[in-house]
């Protein structure tokens, strides 16, 4: 069957190559009108025939009220007076309609260009201010560019499609997963829920350690210029030029149009149908031009070519990334499926949960944040730089406070991950006190202790439990 989101390539013409330009016929609004200049060019041939009849309008008229009247052949069918009087506001709706349909074309192109300097300008920030080199970052810095790509495409087929027609499983689309796809299917403005994850996406860079709050700031600067962008776009498509002029216009048209050959029958005589095809063929023409390009959104063969803009998108957003992570497409595999890190988060679960089992003792509560969101990258031993360690651990040390030297040696859980809790002022004396930092593998927090007991030698780093 023919695809649910159809590409429709946008006119790439020669503007000097004019006999080319006048005999082709696609993207033309020829076609669009061509049974009205059908019509037109019959009326044309009726008003030739009642001219060669000697029968006129106003000849009716006066039949009916004096059958005796002499009738004038040298007179006009429809009197060419009377008819000239449309063309006044005729002409003033139909400037009025082209220039706000041109108005509104060239508004979103400006629109269109906008989103995609927000999406190169997000990919820039991330792939200069993101830290960490190691795989983890690497994968998530991927993983916002999928994001970024799917803000776009999730747009365009907003702008381009009714919500009927809004497939995620075409392969334009490919950037969804499947449980994505089952969440944005339930809301209509799937574009804003998009933002919503990649803002996300970013607070867990932040809380990783990888992005500074300014970082931040200008990244949601962008998404925000982007969201904006788009919301312009959407006003365009969904407001178009008030019902009474367009009504007013066609009626206008309809009327000047079919009845201007009966006005100039008997100037033109036996060419009476060309010259009233020519009438239509101008008056209709730029009427159709206006409503074709007063959406410039869509599938229409001059609508702006949304596809060409995507493509641009994910081919520059993979190029500025490229210059941060040059194997970066080997990260794709993980695009949205986070299988990484939910695998590195699971091991170290796990890890714990054994050694809590072998030491007697339970861990309430320790990953309620991690599970209330689904994922959580923040701190994690294995993916974090040393530079990105080194901030974490001093932003979370109390203020004015300086690191205790007894704070550097937390014995090893069974399995080498570290120690529960590396207890400051915990010596050669065994007591311990004051302020503690839980060096787990998978978060990084600071907790307040109370005052510690000795410290146990069957339960080494976990007092204050």
């Amino acid at each position: 069957g023919t695809p649910s989101w159809a590409v429709a390539a946008m006119i790439d013409y020669e503007p000097k190559a004019w006999f080319t330009l006048i005999f082709r016929w696609y993207g033309s609004v020829v076609p669009g009108i061509f049974i009205e200049l059908i019509l037109t060019l019959g009326l044309g041939f009726l008003a030739y025939w009642l001219d060669s009849q000697r029968i006129r309008m106003r000849d009716l008229v006066a039949f009916i009220d004096d059958p005796d009247e002499e009738i004038d052949g040298q007179m006009e069918i429809v009197d060419d007076k009377v008819h000239s009087l449309l063309i006044i506001p005729l002409g003033f709706l139909l400037i009025f309609r082209s220039n706000n349909a041109y108005a509104r074309y060239w508004e979103g192109r400006a629109t269109v260009g906008a989103m995609v300097r927000s999406c190169r300008d997000m990919m820039r920030v991330i792939a200069s201010y993101c830290e960490g080199d190691d795989e983890v970052s690497q994968i998530e810095r991927a993983e916002l560019r999928r994001l970024i790509n799917m803000i776009f495409a999730l747009a365009r087929q907003h702008l381009e499609l009714p919500p009927s027609r809004r497939d995620l499983t075409v392969a334009t689309m490919s950037m969804v997963t499947p449980n994505e796809a089952k969440v944005l299917k339930r809301v209509r403005n799937r574009v804003s829920i998009a933002g919503q994850w990649f803002s996300f996406r970013v607070n867990e860079s932040v809380r990783a350690g990888r992005l500074s709050k300014m970082d931040v700031r200008l990244i949601e600067e962008h998404l925000s210029s982007l969201l904006a962008a788009w919301q312009a776009a959407d006003k365009i498509v969904h407001t178009p030029l008030p019902y009474p002029y367009v009504q007013m216009l066609n009626i206008l048209l309809v009327l000047f149009v079919f009845s201007a050959p009966f006005t100039f029958a008997n100037r033109f005589g036996g060419f009476t149908p060309i010259m009233a095809l020519l009438v239509a063929f101008a008056l209709l023409g730029i009427n159709a031009v206006a409503a074709e390009i007063e959406n410039p959104f869509g599938q229409d063969a001059n609508d702006l070519p949304l596809e060409r803009f995507a493509a641009a998108v994910e081919e520059d957003t993979e190029i500025i990334l490229r210059q941060r992570d040059p194997d970066t497409e080997k990260y794709e595999k993980f695009w949205g499926k986070r299988a990484l890190h939910q695998r590195l988060l699971r091991d170290q679960q796990e890890q714990i949960a054994e050694a809590d089992a072998a030491e007697g003792e339970a861990l309430p509560g320790r990953f309620s944040r991690v599970g209330s969101r689904g994922f959580s990258l923040a701190g994690m031993a294995s993916g974090q730089s040393g530079s990105a360690r080194k901030r974490s651990s001093v932003s979370m040390r109390p203020r004015g406070s300086a690191p205790k030297v007894g704070a550097a040696s937390a014995p090893q859980r069974p399995g080498g991950s570290p120690g529960g809790c590396a207890v400051a002022g915990c010596g050669a004396n065994g007591v311990g006190g004051g302020p503690c930092q839980e060096a787990g593998p998978v978060m990084a927090r600071a907790t307040a202790c109370a005052p510690q007991p000795p410290c146990s030698a069957g339960a080494p780093g976990r007092q204050g439990r």
